[in-house]
């Protein structure tokens, strides 16, 4: 099944950042696959992000999954919001509840 593109989270930062780090470090003990933009350097691409995604702070978590589209024959990833670092630390615990159940 090679080629087939894993899902994935994008963590939108900058630098001096705690809550971005502590983003990263949560994606790190989930063991999840995950890049890292640090806009530091990019103001102007940082204010579209945030305007995209309607949040006003850094981290900005994105979760990438792959669906399936008609007319590829690869399935496209779809960027979904997740949020700031406490809403990633939630969304690890929402699924591990539903794991338990």
């Amino acid at each position: 099944n090679r080629g087939k593109m894993k899902d994935y989270y994008i963590v939108y930062t900058q630098d001096g950042c705690s809550y971005c780090d502590r983003a990263i470090g949560t994606l790190r003990k989930q063991k999840q696959p995950f890049m890292v933009g640090n806009l530091t350097h990019n103001p102007e691409l940082l204010d579209a992000i945030k305007e995209q995604n309607q949040m006003t702070t850094v981290p900005i978590v994105q979760y990438i999954v792959h669906k399936a589209v008609p007319w590829q024959d690869q399935p496209m990833p779809h960027p979904m919001l997740v949020g700031g670092s406490d809403d990633l630390i939630k969304h690890f615990e929402e699924s591990d509840e539903e794991g338990e159940s």
